[in-house]
């Protein structure tokens, strides 16, 4: 994929998206400095030395590039010894009304379709008592899948992908699984581990599940609910399991009782542009700067315009955005390369969207957490610094001097507006 020559060539180079392919990979990926490394290699290194199915958190704000890594880790894993079934559950469910029986109904079936695609010849009394398990909780059967093809085009080819279609669209049809499996939850779990056991047997490698954007649940109560109610059965399927986990929720007290049953909570740092002193730091905005760089030839934008989008912003993926942004708006003004006047019009435009969502509560917090470079609720009834966390418009990261917080860098002209005002 080549560098973009064109402003209309880096908008299309500029896709907020995580990196998939091989030549996406060669052309576009940026290794991460060295003192804030991809715990990737780890993680690779853990599952192949493992005699256990361990279970991983794997941390990071949402735009951190967490589904990259992710990627990254499917082609490093050897096929030859392990199975790996990676799916995102915005892709398969509801991520707005999200329940854990949904989750492991969306897990069993992909570990089911996963074998049927690689033609495992599964027992004949386990893939019939799992099939049977599975139409009866969720109210489905052939004789529906076959009716609806004979209506409409494009449906899923297989019952498994009928449901997981009913699972994400239909609200009665998640409101029946979720009372069929109120009683039955450990059945259901029971039958996915009979699955991978024969799965495992038949194949003679391990299954490994890769479970994305788990991160994105769009309620911070919602997150919680899933993984501090739920985390015991998060442990059970007999499989190596990695579950994208929300960093915002480690700042809730019980994290610490729930921490200990994961094999490990394995963390992507986030890279400040900015230091704990506010000094720059030169490392990472090496880092943001080759990830524009190895998408747009330089003539495209001067480094100190670039530079002042990278300081202006705290994220992976918003930095890119604000790039995006700005070079549609450099392409609508008739230029050959963005302006400092662009830039300035994109990262204008997303601390308007702030400004006008934050409550007078959250913006107090937003100074504090500023000034003290700590995201502390004040009790176990306050939820705000959690919920600027949850919201990415407080960031936390780590450097040799250990964790610190801040606003999003983009917020700072904000920040400066708000205490002027108090």
């Amino acid at each position: 994929m080549p560098k973009a020559k064109s402003l209309k060539e880096a908008y299309n180079n500029l896709v907020v998206e995580p990196l998939e392919t091989e030549e996406e990979f060669r052309d576009f990926y940026v290794e991460r400095p060295e003192k804030a490394p991809s715990p990737i290699e780890e993680l690779k290194h853990r599952i192949e030395i493992s005699d256990r199915s361990e279970k991983y958190l794997f941390l990071g704000f949402r735009g951190s590039g967490k589904s990259t890594e992710l990627n990254r880790l499917l082609d490093m894993i050897d096929p030859d010894r392990f199975l790996v079934v990676s799916y995102s559950i915005r892709d398969q469910l509801n991520v707005s009304d999200f329940d854990f029986r949904d989750f492991f109904v969306s897990m069993a079936l992909m570990i089911y379709e996963r074998a049927l695609a690689e033609g495992v010849d599964l027992n004949e009394d386990i893939e019939e008592d799992f099939n049977d398990f599975i139409k009866r909780v969720t109210n489905v059967s052939v004789e529906e899948v076959i009716r609806s093809r004979a209506v409409a085009v494009g449906l899923p080819p297989s019952l498994s992908e009928f449901i997981l279609l009913k699972l994400g669209r239909e609200a009665k049809t998640r409101e029946y699984v979720r009372k069929e499996l109120e009683m039955q939850i450990s059945d259901l779990i029971q039958r996915l581990n009979w699955l991978i056991v024969d799965v495992e047997d038949k194949t003679d490698k391990k299954l490994v599940v890769i479970v994305d954007d788990l991160d994105k649940l769009t309620r911070i109560e919602q997150a919680e609910e899933f993984f501090y109610k739920n985390y015991e059965l998060l442990t059970q399927p007999s499989c190596f399991v990695i579950y994208t986990f929300p960093i915002p929720l480690t700042f809730n007290p019980y994290f610490e009782n729930v921490r200990p049953a994961f094999d490990d909570a394995i963390i992507l740092p986030q890279l400040p542009v900015i230091n704990r002193d506010g000094s720059r730091n030169e490392t990472n905005l090496g880092f943001y700067r080759s990830v524009v760089r190895n998408r747009m030839e330089d003539h495209l934008i001067d480094d100190a315009v670039l530079d002042e989008a990278i300081l202006s912003t705290g994220k992976l993926s918003e930095f890119v955005s604000i790039m995006r942004d700005a070079t549609i708006k450099a392409y609508r003004n008739k230029r050959e390369r963005i302006a400092k006047e662009d830039v300035e019009s994109a990262l204008e435009k997303l601390r308007r969207t702030y400004d006008r969502t934050l409550t007078e509560a959250h913006k107090r917090r937003a100074m504090e957490i500023h000034e003290s470079k700590e995201a502390r609720d004040l009790n176990k009834d306050d939820g705000i610094s959690r919920e600027l966390l949850f919201s990415l418009t407080a960031v936390e990261y780590e450097d040799e001097n250990g964790r610190w917080c801040d606003v999003d860098p983009l917020l700072l002209p904000l920040v400066e507006k708000w205490k002027m005002r108090d």
